[in-house]
């Protein structure tokens, strides 16, 4: 599965796209601009993300709402709460604290 990590914090990402590819999927970006990250959102070309809400102090519910009319499967990664978290995505949301191993085994399917 190519997973994309949408994320600005250097460290999360590689910590993510260690993850990935230990798990056997391939990572695609990271991805920590917003417009880079909605151009591969907009071309598919990826099958899954993980997507943190803040890149650079902006919001990232544009590219999940690209993900959601693409039924491209993502979790939102986040140590905001719920409350910053439109109702359409709450099914989405992994809430920080968690291992990234748990973050990206629930992505693809396999918890």
């Amino acid at each position: 599965m190519r997973i994309a990590v949408i994320e600005d914090e250097y460290l999360i990402a590689d910590d993510l796209i260690t993850e990935i590819r230990r798990r056997g999927h391939e990572p695609v970006g990271p991805f920590a601009e917003l417009s880079h990250a909605l151009h591969a959102a907009s071309r598919a070309a990826f099958d899954a993300a993980l997507l943190d809400i803040d890149l650079q102090g902006q919001s990232s519910f544009g590219i999940a709402d690209i993900l959601l009319s693409k039924n491209i499967p993502f979790l939102i990664y986040t140590g905001y709460s719920r409350e910053v978290i439109p109702m359409r995505y709450i099914p989405r949301l992994v809430e920080k604290p968690i291992s990234i191993a748990d973050v990206v085994d629930r992505l693809s399917g396999t918890r």
